[in-house]
């Protein structure tokens, strides 16, 4: 498999574009190099139980991947990658602004509202799945990523991305399906 490398900086980090192949399923995902860390640029696709496609169709899980319970998130990711701590989040939101208003510019995907996708990280408002309500939610209106952090039995650390802002939240029912960005080990 051939790889390609793109170099993008910014007047403190750079950001290099890359490849993933998924050994599982055959899939290949855009890869980015932010500070010193590899990011997957698009959602994670990879079928497992309690994942879901947004209102259950296939092209929902092309465009935005799936979402995962928290359970289902911990191991979804491929050999050499990982689901990212709430640590690990904070180096990344750390490395692409000083505010969350800035910081969400900046992963958000340039086709998302006011998007500038600056450091490639291709963020798109993939809604979640409301296991309570038993509904999927918010699509095209922001996403959440899932961090490998507890709270505690119930709930997890994720990180919300919106028009407005981007930041990490706890208080999240690990029953919520939430979109997947694994970290490189």
């Amino acid at each position: 498999m051939r790889k390609f490398l793109i170099l993008v900086c910014t007047l403190v980090v750079c950001s290099m574009a890359g490849t993933l192949k998924d050994s599982r399923d055959g899939k290949t995902y855009k890869t980015v190099k932010i500070g010193d860390q590899v990011w997957m640029a698009e959602n994670l696709n990879y079928k497992t139980r309690e994942s879901y496609c947004y209102d259950n169709k296939e092209s929902n899980c092309e465009k935005y991947g799936r979402l995962y319970t928290w359970v289902a998130a911990m191991n979804a990711c491929p050999a050499g990658w990982h689901l990212p701590s709430e640590a690990e989040l904070e180096r990344l939101l750390a490395a692409v602004g000083t505010s969350g208003d800035e910081r969400s510019l900046n992963l958000r995907a340039r086709s998302w509202k006011n998007g500038t996708d600056k450091f490639g990280f291709s963020a798109l408002p993939a809604g979640y799945y409301s296991s309570r309500r038993e509904e999927f939610c918010n699509l095209g209106y922001y996403t959440d990523f899932w961090t490998s952090t507890e709270h505690n039995s119930f709930y997890a650390y994720r990180l919300d991305i919106s028009d407005d802002f981007a930041y990490d939240a706890h208080n999240v029912d690990k029953d919520y399906g939430h979109s997947v960005r694994c970290l490189q080990d």
